[in-house]
């Protein structure tokens, strides 16, 4: 659809200022209602900072690298970018707390940040010794460049770029297309500096090198986009053709760089040195002026700037420090002259300029040069930056080649209201929109993805077209030096399915980010038994697309494995490892995914593995959405699905002390909103407690009549009802001894194959290996047998009684109930008739309520201590106890936090009484619960007393010292 230039424009400016106006309200409203610790945590401030040294930069800016107060120490986890603003200011308790300054974050490592400041900044008094914090700044620079480039491109008339832009806004058809030769010379084949490329590949090059306005190269994930405009590059230079290259980040043009370097191209690359990778900061704009023959005259004005700027830090008259900022001016003055000659000449004489869209506005080197100076601008990245940013590249060239992949991530808004109208739209998407397969090539053969993490990606994006190369098509885990060969690294495909085992996301505020601890568990035991057998953890990447869950995986992972890589979807943008593993995180009963639904940011997650893909979800919640539906099909059906339950029964658990404090504050705060409605609960509650003489076995059985009443709320599904209708056909029909079933079940129905065969005493066992891998289901030679535990009627037994230990297999026909073995109950259907040949004189059992469930129902006996094992055994208390909870030491039952002292529960009695065994062993009666005390005596604690004056004394004769020599 063409648009006019002038409604564009027009439209996108009052875009622009929607987004504006949400990024400075959303960081005023941080830095206004948040606490300057809570914004650390939400990484837009740096608390406690000094300055550990300060330079000239490039133009005269002032740079200051800050790091954490106390040496040795590394900055915490931050949203601070390169590019970035970022105002200055004391930390709290230092006077003057307003900002001091502000400048834009030029470098960030683990340890420190660097920020370059103004020429108005100059005569900052920066104290060494102070403490400063660093808060991150709605971007007004950007803004401001923004809408001087669309003013520009508004008024633009008669420039190189005229015809570009007329056929770009539909007004004037595509040109026919060049020879692949320069204008004037005769049509030749193209001779390829790369002998690798493929046919794909071939074919973009000469494409893009044919058309006259604008070609579009479409790389999806892996297939060697940026190989190709490297070779787009060298074609162009070749045809001395001048080179604009650009993208979005300084990282892609600094990877388009590493490509080029060596390869006998003149390039510099614009930008501050302290921004690129070490390896190609020789190319920098700085780095190649210090080699040039004005370097020393410009390397001795830096350094009478330095001295000065020394001085006017000291200086403490007015006189003088007005005589130095004059001179700093006129030193600053012709350092510009200086640089801006040797910067006119340099660029000149380069085949290739690289800048990140940002610095080839007109506001940077580029103003130097005349306005048609380039014959192509190439903007890799195109789909991941606004069309407002790639203009201010455009408009340097006459002709155009975008590179990128619409489906992928997006330009970042901040603003829903701009990204619904049209902001998030980028230009790579608009002229394929308007003109099509006219301007478009794309690749299609991939050089990352095993051929089965490929495939669903290609059918559901890229119309199949996507080919795995034969060097990674087949290529696993097990084939990497060192990786022993096992059941994880064998397959390429694994989805680990939560599905009815419980683990919900995090019940927090809407504001804040999402978190789901049980899959954080299941990461981190799949992390574990990667690194296990070999797998380094440099390859493997753990993704997840909430900030929170981010942070619950480092705090379970980052300490053990510092070199693994734990990010959120956007960090892994362009990036690949050998094995990722993703959490999804959502988890709910009304199946909200949030922004899980963004194709393009599942796109992304799913195409960073190489070897291995694991897939952490509830696909019952993830499956609401047809998209991610089609995922977890693809899945089940070329994968390895296991349930979240094996790994739960291993004791994968999260602790309290692993959560991070500002969540447990969060589930703090919600508890207490729920405190109130129910409020007629815990009034039962304490009535309840008041009345704790009641004996163990009543408290046992009220615990078995909850339990039960639970199982008669709770239905079962009808896929359950199902499977269970299979497998009891199957054990009452003599004539079959095996039942397998369809290698098509998801995990959550292979879950209840496993469990309804478990409760009907059958053996259940996985065979097969990939898509073949099913259930198989038969019959013992033995029917199943009641454990001793339930046998008792010991309700704390029954309690702890899992699926693996409810039934039992006796070894030979000889082992029979006649032995007068009392730990063997006789199978469900002989139990009616045995009951008959009891005497009348029989001991009846003393918990009669458990046994009326066994009679009337022994399945629901086993789901009534399934469920009780996993919620808190206090009459009334809905917690679950799945993840967090504790065992009574005396009663042998599980409880919530809240219930599990003995005084609270009902097992205050027995406390006392082993506190009363341990004070009559020890023959002491200590203090408190019968502990020992630990604290010193008498003696001892004079002797400490001595020793700690003996050293203040020491140390105050020192202090004494050093003052005389000062």
């Amino acid at each position: 659809m063409d648009i006019s230039v002038e409604v564009y424009v027009a439209k996108t400016l009052k875009l622009l200022e929607y987004e504006r106006e949400a990024e400075i309200q959303e960081t005023s409203s941080l830095q206004e209602h948040v606490s300057a610790k809570e914004l650390q945590q939400r990484g837009v401030c740096l608390l406690k900072l000094r300055v550990s040294s300060q330079r000239t930069g490039l133009y005269g800016r002032t740079v200051l690298t800050l790091e954490p107060y106390w040496p040795g120490n590394e900055l915490p986890a931050h949203n601070f970018t390169p590019g970035d603003i970022a105002g200055l200011s004391l930390s709290k308790g230092e006077c003057g707390s307003d900002t001091i300054a502000s400048g834009i974050v030029t470098r960030v490592s683990q340890s420190a940040v660097s920020v370059a400041f103004e020429e108005s900044y100059d005569g900052l008094n920066i104290d060494d010794s102070a403490q400063y914090k660093l808060v991150k700044l709605a971007n007004d620079v950007t803004y401001r460049r923004l809408k001087k480039t669309l003013q520009k491109l508004a008024t633009y008339r008669s420039g190189c770029s005229q015809h570009l832009i007329d056929v770009l806004f539909g007004q004037t058809d595509l040109g026919p297309a060049y020879s692949v030769a320069r204008d004037g010379d005769t049509a030749q084949e193209l001779v390829f500096f790369n002998p690798h490329l493929d046919a794909s590949q071939r074919e973009a090059v000469g494409f893009a090198l044919r058309q006259r306005e604008v070609g579009v190269i479409h790389g999806p994930p892996g297939t060697g986009k940026t190989t190709t405009i490297v070779e787009v590059i060298r074609q162009a230079v070749k045809q001395k053709l001048k080179i604009l290259a650009c993208a979005p980040s300084n990282i892609a043009v600094d990877n388009l760089l590493e490509r080029l370097a060596g390869q006998k191209v003149k390039v510099i690359r614009l930008g501050h040195p302290a921004r690129l990778l070490a390896s190609i900061q020789r190319y920098s704009l700085d780095a190649i002026l210090a080699g040039s023959d004005e370097s020393k005259l410009v390397a001795d004005v830096r350094k009478d700037m330095d001295k000065t700027l020394s001085s006017l830090k000291k200086a403490r008259d007015g006189g003088a420090r007005q005589r130095l900022r004059e001179e700093m001016r006129a030193l600053r003055k012709e350092l510009r002259q200086r640089e801006d000659a040797a910067t006119r000449d340099l660029l000149k004489r380069a085949d290739v300029v690289m800048a990140t869209l940002t610095g080839a506005s007109d506001e940077g080197p580029l103003k130097q040069l005349e306005e048609d100076h380039f014959d192509i601008v190439i903007v890799d990245e195109c789909s991941q930056a606004m069309e407002a940013a790639c203009w201010q590249a455009m408009l340097h060239a006459p002709r155009c080649i975008l590179a990128g992949d619409h489906n992928q991530l997006p330009p970042t808004i901040i603003s829903n209201k701009a990204a619904k109208e049209g902001l998030a739209v980028t230009l790579m998407e608009r002229v394929l929109k308007l003109y099509k397969d006219k301007v478009m090539r794309m690749l299609t053969v991939q050089y990352r993805m095993n051929d089965r993490i490929m495939q669903w990606s290609s059918d559901q994006l890229y119309d199949g077209k996507l080919v795995a190369h034969e060097s990674v098509a087949k290529h696993l885990l097990r084939d990497l030096t060192g990786v022993s060969e096992t059941e994880d690294t064998a397959i390429p495909l694994l989805l680990i399915d939560t599905a009815g085992c419980h683990q919900r996301e995090l019940q927090l505020p809407d504001e804040v980010s999402k978190g789901n601890e049980g899959e954080a568990d299941l990461v981190t035991a799949h992390v574990d038994r990667l690194i296990s057998v070999g797998v380094s953890p440099q390859d493997i990447a753990v993704i997840a697309p909430y900030n929170l869950q981010v942070e619950l995986l480092r705090l379970r992972l980052s300490q053990k494995y510092p070199k693994l890589e734990i990010k959120s979807v956007d960090g892994f943008q362009g990036r690949e490892k050998e094995a990722v593993v993703i959490s999804f995180v959502r988890s709910n009963e009304k199946g909200e995914v949030g922004f899980l639904a963004l194709e393009r940011r599942i796109n992304v997650a799913i195409t960073r593995a190489r070897r291995h893909l694991a897939v952490i979800c509830d696909s019952e919640t993830v499956s609401h959405n047809k998209f991610l539906k089609s995922l977890v099909e693809y899945l089940s059906e070329h994968g390895d699905v296991r349930s979240a339950e094996q790994y739960i029964q291993e004791g994968v658990l999260s602790t309290d002390c692993q959560r991070p404090e500002r969540l447990r504050n969060l589930e703090s705060s919600q508890r207490n909103k729920q405190t109130s409605s129910r409020s007629k609960s815990d009034k039962t509650t304490k009535k309840n407690h008041k009345n704790a003489q009641q004996t163990p076995q009543d408290m046992r059985q009220t615990t078995n009549m909850t339990a039960r009443a639970a199982l008669t709320e709770e239905q079962p599904s009808g896929r359950e009802v199902e499977l269970q209708q299979s497998l009891v056909e199957f054990h009452s029909d003599s004539s079959r001894t095996e039942h397998a079933f369809p290698a098509s079940l998801n995990s959550h129905d292979r879950y209840l194959v496993h469990e309804i065969a478990e409760r009907l005493g059958l053996v259940h066992l996985s065979r097969g290996e990939g898509i073949e891998r099913h259930i198989v289901v038969s019959k013992p030679h033995k029917m199943p047998c009641l454990a001793s535990s339930v046998n008792n009627h010991d309700a704390s037994s029954v309690k702890s009684v899992s699926l693996t230990s409810v039934t039992c297999l006796t070894p030979s026909s000889d082992d029979s109930n006649d032995s007068g073995d009392e730990n063997v109950a006789p199978p469900r259907a002989e139990r009616a008739t045995n009951a008959k040949k009891k005497p009348k004189s029989a001991k009846k059992p003393k918990n009669k309520a458990l046994d009326r469930e066994m009679d009337d129902d022994f399945d629901a006996v086993i789901a009534a201590a399934m469920k009780e094992n996993v919620s808190c055994a206090f009459t009334k208390c809905p917690a679950s106890t799945a993840t967090l909870g504790q065992n009574c030491p005396f009663c042998a039952r599980r409880f919530c936090l809240r219930h599990h002292i003995p005084e609270v529960h009902g097992c205050g009695d027995k406390a006392k009484a082993r506190a009363r065994a341990l004070i009559s062993r020890d023959g002491v009666l200590y203090p408190g619960s019968g502990v020992p005390s630990k604290k010193p005596n008498a003696r001892t604690r004079a002797h400490l007393q001595q020793k700690l004056e003996k050293k203040l004394t020491g140390m105050e004769e020192q202090r004494r010292h050093k003052k005389k020599e000062k």
